[in-house]
């Protein structure tokens, strides 16, 4: 069924056999054969040879292998016992029958046996596959006849793909004739229908299995959108239907062109480069394009840095170029194979409609029924796509390479007419598949043409630990989930930005401000200015009224503002609050605002918009909202205002029949920022917990928001220096995960400290365990006792989970010192490495530099943490002292940059 491998410069097979016959252990020397061929095929590779020719020799020395290992088996059984006329076929299946295996791919045998599987066959089968386990090949195998092959196949989805691709290596010819008959007779020609829609489906759960992105950061290049299976995906649908064993042979039967076929070859030959070099760099089968592999990959490949961009960016963008010729390669073939089948996005097959003048629908498709269509009237590889979102239709794989040919065309004329604004803006104002039509001019190259400053996102790749995406796919999935909750995908989770999506008139300016939000990035800091500056500019191309560019340069220049108000900002603070809505201005610009945060942050990656931050997003909008509506005539007089929210406590804690001399202790006592930032609802309980101290040592509680996912855990106590840094190392040796601190001491110098905890992550589980919070409160009490050591406690928990804490990359610790942001506090910004211990290793040292901690905001993106901490000193006052800010920042860096092992000594060291 596949194709011979061809043939490397490799010992002779009966050399092969013969140094098996001297060797008393043939798994040893099959490994160092294999050992000699890869060290050969690694050197080769260096020197730049292409990525097929190190695949098909690899193919072929384990073809020698293989068959070599029959030979001395046979052998080996001759010796020994008769054969009883017993007949073997070894058959090669899947990436091996294809002739495609990369320096540590599995392989995968079928040892076909006759009729009956006899001795022989079982001696054989047993002795080859210890040689090959011995040598280090990790093998897929089975034993059957060729009756039995072809009803699994009939039976079994994966049988039936892996025996697609069997290739006869050694044994008994007759065995694989009879096989290859079968296959052709009673497996090709049997429910291809059914075939076909059962490998769509596995395509499509795949795809999203591996991220459902072709332009992910750290991209799988075999399982992923545009990896090599897409590739595989689409040859075994048309084997089936066309009966073919390669590339050329479609070419041969006019199902594909001589220029498509070189430019899916070419695409080929660069995966299996990558491929084979993440081999050699890994010693194992590894199929993950990594950081720390780009970055070692990119010089071996020949790339350098240059233009701004790095070696490995440089890598990568040639990567999805390749990549995306896969995909386009694939879903064209794939759409001409199963024309008719299950209609659905490939249509039906039927004459075809025209929809205007030179251009039709036909079979599902949009086609050109003017070849000149473009020349005469560039504004068509624009409005084209409109027919496409009209009518739910895709471009012809004819359509599409004519689009590429003609981009030229787009010129500063066409760029410049105001057409071609009000054709985009047509796009983004379509009621549904907006999204997908942006995609399809994206990879067609139209939407960059239009927008160059979009274009000269394309592929662009910046490192960080969170965004999985390139900039432009980023900002095209963020267009994406805006849609989706327009359309009511979120209106179980997100209730609130589902009301506001249906609300507003000006989603079309949102979507165009998602486009371009980065298009500032690469041009160095302060992208969100730069790309204010380049979004002014195209808003004036497009022929924007002065309303909707003021609106959509707003956006651009603000898209990271709601998210770090929510996430850093006291938002329990009204000047927070005030200066936020003071900055946005309007109720248009809020709601415009908080859609484009929802889907800027959607777009990161998977769970980074979670329920916590959307509790977060929603306050702040919410608080904002009420403001705007009002105008502020709601804002009064501080100190009116204290007197207002006393007299609605008072009020309550009668109801709940606390003596009235304890409630005016309470109100005297109790700091007044307590009254302006905590809900009504929660004082009595607060009370209470204070009220029950006594004499212990402590009084804690822990209340479960499993819809808001977090714990909050609250503590009374009698306040001490380093009482936050006490609580946080209990919580942290107990693996809870804390996103927000608040903490507030009554004159009478009781504490009472909220903290909530995470139900995100490894933790979550843990942080519904009620042992586990009884286990933290004992674990406190011994601290605050006196009678355990809170570092030493951090140290030990960290030992105990050392080898789960891997550092995936190196994030360098940045400490910011902000006196601007709020009128009470010291702002202290820690961005750096997330870790065991982190929060615990800031607010320790906070500690022992003599400062408090008032409230701490806690925001973590896969291996990065962002904490904000308000501070003062121990009289209350803000940091303004420059020399004590400087030692503030060196002494958290210093303390931050440690290794992990360092940490934790300092931790126990109490420095």
């Amino acid at each position: 069924m596949g194709e011979t491998a061809s043939m490397p410069a490799t010992p002779p097979r009966a050399e092969l056999v013969a140094q098996l016959q001297r060797s008393e252990a043939p798994g040893r020397a099959a490994r160092e054969y294999l050992d000699r061929i890869r060290t050969e095929l690694e050197a080769r590779n260096a020197c730049g040879a292409s990525g097929t020719e190190i695949v098909h020799a690899f193919t072929s020395a384990v073809d020698d292998l293989v068959a070599a290992l029959y030979c001395f088996a046979d052998l080996s059984h001759s010796r020994r016992f008769p054969k009883l006329n017993q007949r073997l076929a070894i058959v090669a299946r899947g990436g091996y029958g294809r002739g495609e295996l990369n320096p540590y791919s599995d392989i995968d045998l079928l040892f076909l046996h006759d009729y009956k599987r006899g001795p022989y066959a079982e001696i054989v089968t047993e002795l080859m596959l210890h040689a090959l386990w011995d040598a280090g090949l990790t093998v897929g195998q089975g034993v059957r006849n060729a009756r039995e092959t072809v009803r699994l196949a009939n039976d079994d989805l994966k049988e039936k793909t892996a025996i697609l691709d069997a290739r006869y290596l050694a044994g008994d010819r007759p065995l694989w004739d009879e096989l290859e008959n079968l296959l052709t007779e009673d497996v090709l020609n049997k429910n291809q229908q059914k075939f076909f829609q059962a490998k769509l489906a596995e395509s499509r759960e795949r795809h999203a299995r591996y991220g459902d992105s072709l332009y992910l950061l750290e991209p799988q290049i075999k399982e992923g959108e545009g990896g090599l299976r897409d590739l595989h995906t689409a040859l075994w649908l048309a084997k089936v239907k066309y009966k073919i064993n390669s590339l050329e042979e479609l070419v041969q039967k006019a199902i594909i062109t001589d220029r498509e076929c070189a430019e899916v070859l070419g695409a080929r030959d660069f995966l299996f480069r990558v491929r084979n070099s993440l081999h050699f760099l890994t010693r194992r089968h590894f199929d993950q394009l990594t950081f720390e592999m780009q970055e070692k990959m990119a010089p071996m490949l020949g790339f350098e840095s240059g233009s701004g961009q790095s070696a490995s960016a440089m890598l990568m963008r040639t990567y999805y170029q390749h990549a995306s010729t896969i995909l386009r390669f694939s879903e064209g073939l794939i759409a001409r194979v199963v024309e008719g089948v299950g209609g659905g996005r490939f249509g039906r097959r039927n004459a075809a409609r025209e929809i205007r003048t030179g251009v039709v629908i036909q079979q599902g498709l949009l086609a050109l029924a003017d070849p000149d269509l473009f020349r005469r009237e560039p504004l068509n590889l624009i409005t084209i796509y409109i027919d496409c979102m009209n009518h739910g239709v895709g471009l012809s794989g004819a359509t599409y390479q004519r689009v590429r040919d003609n981009l030229g065309l787009i010129d500063d004329a066409v760029r410049g007419d105001p057409r071609t604004g009000a054709a985009l803006m047509a796009i983004l104002s379509g009621k549904s598949g907006v999204a997908e039509t942006l995609e399809a001019m994206h990879r067609a190259g139209v939407l960059g043409a239009i927008i160059p400053e979009f274009g000269n996102l394309y592929a662009r790749v910046l490192h960080d630990l969170y965004h999985i995406y390139t900039v432009d796919r980023h900002s095209l999935v963020a267009v994406r989930e805006l849609e989706k909750l327009r359309a009511g995908e979120f209106k179980n989770t997100n209730p609130l930005l589902t009301e506001v999506s249906r609300e507003v008139d000006c989603m079309p300016i949102v979507f165009l401000a998602l486009l371009l939000h980065d298009i500032g990035k690469g041009h160095g800091h302060d992208h969100h200015e730069r790309g204010a500056l380049l979004t002014a500019g195209v808003c004036v191309r497009l022929g924007l009224g002065a309303d909707d560019i003021d609106l959509v340069v707003f956006l651009v220049r603000n898209h990271l503002l709601m998210s770090q108000v929510a996430q850093k900002g006291d938002i329990d603070d009204e000047s927070t609050v005030e200066d936020f809505a003071r900055q946005v201005g309007s109720i248009d610009r809020l709601k415009a605002l908080y859609l484009l945060t929802f889907a800027d942050m959607r777009a990161v990656a998977p769970n980074v918009y979670n329920n916590w931050r959307d509790m977060l997003l929603s306050d702040l909008y919410m608080r904002s909202l009420k403001l705007l509506e009002h105008g502020h005539r709601e804002a009064v007089e501080p100190a009116r205002r204290l007197v207002l929210l006393k007299a609605q406590v008072r009020e309550r804690l009668r109801k709940a029949k606390v003596e009235g001399g304890e409630i005016e202790s309470f109100l005297e006592e109790m700091p007044d920022r307590y009254f302006f930032t905590t809900p009504e609802g929660d004082i009595p309980l607060h009370l209470e917990l204070m009220r029950s101290l006594g004499d212990r040592a402590l009084v804690t509680r822990h209340r479960h928001f499993p819809e808001l996912e977090f714990t909050e855990f609250l503590v009374a106590t009698r306040d001490q220096p380093g009482l936050f840094s006490m609580i946080a190392g209990a919580l942290t040796a107990n693996n809870l995960n804390i996103l927000s601190a608040r903490i507030t001491t009554r004159s009478n110098d009781i504490a009472l400290d909220a903290f909530r905890v995470s139900h995100q992550g490894p933790s979550g589980a843990i942080a519904l365990d009620d042992e586990r919070w009884g286990r933290v409160e004992a674990d406190l009490e011994r601290v605050i006792k006196g009678e355990r050591d809170i570092a030493d406690l951090v140290a030990s928990a960290y030992h105990v989970r050392s080898a789960e804490s891997k550092f995936v990359r190196r994030v360098e610790t940045e400490v910011t010192i902000d006196n601007r942001t709020s009128e009470r506090f010291t702002v202290v910004d820690v961005f750096t490495q997330d870790r065991v211990g982190l929060l615990f290793a800031i607010t320790h040292t906070l500690f022992i530099l003599g400062y408090m901690i008032h409230l701490a905001r806690i925001s973590t993106n896969a291996d990065q943490a962002l904490d904000v901490f308000y501070v003062t000193d121990r009289e209350g006052n803000k940091i303004e002292d420059l020399p004590r800010m400087r030692e503030l920042k060196d002494q958290l860096v210093a303390r931050l940059e440690q290794g992990p092992a360092q940490a934790a000594a300092a931790a126990e060291a109490g420095a």
